[in-house]
C-alpha cells in the first residue's frame, strides 16, 4: 500500500497539531506502508511553535516541502511585531482586549479567507502533489486539518485523479472554537458550509479523533454515514520509557500545552486562592508549559504563596518530563456548546504518566468516558469550584507516590492506534 499524506503541520513544527500524523506515518512504515508527505517549508510556514527534536522521528520519511504562498497570518504577525513569526496567533486573532487592528484583521480573516487563513498554501502544494501522482501510483491521498483548507486539496485531487481519499478532522470545521469568535457575513458562512459539506460528501473515508466528533460529522451527512470513523489520539510509549523523572520538592500541579481564555481557568484560580490564603503553610508549585494567555498568568501571579514556574515553549520530550515530574496534571477544555466532543491531545499522555489527572470539562463528554477507566483521573464541570477544591486538597494530603507509568492503557499507544488506521485503510481499498 502506498499513501500520500498532505499535512500543513510537520516537524519541526511543534505542538499537538503535528503529532497525530507524525506518529501515524512513522508506524505505518513499520507495517509495510509506503508513505510520502507533502508539507510546507518550515521557513515559510505560519506557525510559531518549533520543536526540532521531532525531526529525528521522521528523518526516514519521504517528505516534499513546498513554498508557502501568501499567508495572512504571517502578514498579521509582521504588521503586529515587525517579525513574520513572533506574533502568529494560536486559534484566533487577538484575545480578550482586541485592538482596532486586531478587530479589522479578524474581520478580514473571517470573511475573505475561507475556510481559514492558511488557504494560500494550497496553490503551492497542488503542483507538487500532481507531479508526485504522475510518477507514482498512490492507493490513498490523506489530508488532515486544521487547517481545513488542506481538505480542499484532497477534494481537487480526488476529482481529477479518482484516488481514494481519507479526510482526517482533528477538530470540527465550522464549530471549531475560534470560529465562534468571528463575525462572519451570511455570504461567508454560506460558502464555508458549502465547502465543508462537499468535503464530507466526497471523501471516501472521514476520520476523526473521538465518538462525539464522529457523530457530529455523521449528522452533517444525509447518506453513507458509516464512512465516518474515529481513532483516538495516543501516546508514544517508547518515549515515555526513556523519561527519567524527579519530583519537585513541593506538591506540583502542571498544565501542559495551550491555555487560552476560551478554556476553563477561573476554577483553578479560585481553588488555589482558597487553598493558599495569606497565612497558608501549604507549598504548591504550578508549572506552566506552552502558550498561556497573559491574563491567566496574571491571575495566578496574584495568588499568595503559589510558586509559579513558567517554562514557556519546550520540546515534546521536555513536556513529557514535566508531566512525569508533576503530582497533579491539569487539563482545561474550551467552554463551548459542543464541548462534550473535546478530547485534549494531551489527555492520553497525561494518563500514561501515571500521575493524578484533573480535567475541567463536561462530565458526560468523551474525555470523561475515557477517564472513567483510569483510577486516578477526575473530571469536574466548569464552575464546580467546591468539588475541585476538595479534590485538590485531598490529593495534596495524600502521601506522595513514586513515579510509575500507567501500563493499563497500552491500547492507546501510538503503535496500537496506527494498527487501527492500517486496518481501516486495508478494509476500504
Amino acid at each position: 500500500m502506498k499513501v500520500l499524506i498532505v499535512s500543513y503541520y510537520w516537524p519541526p513544527s511543534g505542538g499537538s497539531g503535528v503529532q497525530r500524523w507524525m506518529y501515524f506515518t512513522r508506524h505505518l512504515k513499520s507495517l509495510g506502508v509506503q508513505a510520502e508527505v507533502v508539507t510546507i517549508d518550515p521557513d515559510e510556514a505560519a506557525y510559531s511553535v518549533i520543536d526540532n527534536s521531532l525531526t529525528q522521528l521522521v528523518d526516514d520519511i519521504s517528505t516534499h516541502k513546498t513554498k508557502g504562498g501568501f499567508q495572512l497570518l504571517k502578514l498579521y504577525s509582521f504588521l503586529k511585531s515587525g517579525n513574520t513569526k513572533s506574533s502568529i496567533p494560536v486559534g484566533n486573532l487577538g484575545n480578550k482586549k482586541k485592538s482596532t487592528f486586531d478587530s479589522i484583521a479578524s474581520q478580514i480573516r473571517a470573511n475573505l479567507f475561507i475556510p481559514d487563513a492558511r488557504i494560500g498554501w494550497n496553490k503551492q502544494a497542488l503542483p507538487i502533489i500532481k507531479e508526485l501522482i504522475s510518477k507514482n501510483k498512490f492507493d490513498y491521498i490523506i489530508t488532515t486539518g486544521p487547517p481545513h483548507s488542506t481538505h480542499l486539496i484532497g477534494l481537487e485531487i480526488q476529482k481529477e485523479y479518482g484516488i481514494k481519499w481519507l479526510a482526517d478532522f482533528r477538530d470540527p470545521w465550522r464549530e471549531v472554537y475560534y470560529n465562534t469568535l468571528f463575525k462572519k457575513t451570511k455570504w461567508a458562512d454560506k460558502k464555508d458550509l458549502k465547502l465543508e459539506t462537499e468535503v464530507l460528501q466526497k471523501a471516501d473515508i472521514v476520520l476523526t479523533v473521538g465518538p462525539s466528533m464522529a457523530e457530529l460529522l455523521q449528522n452533517k451527512l444525509s447518506s453513507n454515514k458509516s464512512k465516518v470513523k474515529f481513532i483516538l489520539n495516543g501516546f508514544d510509549e517508547t518515549k515515555f520509557a526513556t523519561i527519567k523523572g524527579t519530583r519537585y520538592t513541593e506538591f506540583t500541579i502542571a498544565h501542559i500545552g495551550l491555555w487560552s481564555l476560551n478554556q476553563a481557568h477561573s476554577e483553578i484560580v479560585e481553588t488555589l486562592k482558597t487553598l493558599l490564603p495569606e497565612n497558608s503553610s501549604l507549598k504548591i508549585r504550578f508549572v506552566l508549559v506552552g502558550n498561556i494567555a497573559p491574563e491567566i498568568v496574571q491571575e495566578l501571579e496574584q495568588i499568595p504563596h503559589l510558586i509559579l514556574d513558567i517554562k514557556g515553549k519546550v520540546s515534546h520530550e521536555e513536556a513529557l518530563t514535566e508531566m512525569v515530574n508533576a503530582d497533579l496534571l491539569l487539563n482545561c477544555l474550551a467552554i463551548l456548546p459542543n464541548s462534550k466532543l473535546l478530547i485534549s491531545g494531551k489527555l492520553m499522555e497525561y494518563l500514561a504518566s501515571g500521575n493524578h489527572t484533573i480535567v475541567i470539562g463536561p462530565t458526560d463528554g468523551d474525555a470523561a468516558k475515557i477517564m472513567s477507566t483510569v483510577e486516578n483521573a477526575f473530571i469536574f464541570e466548569p464552575n464546580d469550584v467546591n468539588s475541585l477544591t476538595t479534590k485538590v486538597k485531598d490529593l495534596y494530603n495524600l502521601p506522595r507516590k513514586a513515579i510509575q507509568l500507567n501500563t493499563n492503557i497500552n491500547n492507546y499507544s501510538r503503535a496500537n492506534t496506527t494498527k487501527e488506521l492500517y486496518k481501516l485503510l486495508k478494509t476500504n481499498l
